[in-house]
């Protein structure tokens, strides 16, 4: 084997890499959930319109429908907010 300083680069050198190889999956990881949230915006306007569309068929009551809208305006509005201050 070679001297005990090559030794000790090697190994940092090793170690560097793999601690950049951790940094590089966690940053591929967080990017996959960021996507994932902003995939869900279209979800909750679908949302709203099919319960729009139940409360149109008499299948909601009007205090349902206003409860519900609310609680997805609220989200919408959350997601909206939160995509603009993202990018």
């Amino acid at each position: 084997m070679g001297d005990p300083t090559t030794q000790k680069l090697i190994t940092a050198g090793l170690l560097f890499a793999a601690m950049a190889a951790v940094t590089a999956l966690g940053a591929w990881v967080v990017s996959r959930f960021r996507n994932r949230k902003v995939d869900e915006g279209p979800v909750l306007s679908e949302l709203l319109s099919n319960f729009r569309e139940l409360h149109r068929q008499g299948k909601l009551s009007d205090q349902e429908f206003r409860n519900i809208k609310t609680l997805l305006a609220e989200k919408i509005q959350q997601q909206v907010k939160d995509n603009s201050e993202q990018g």
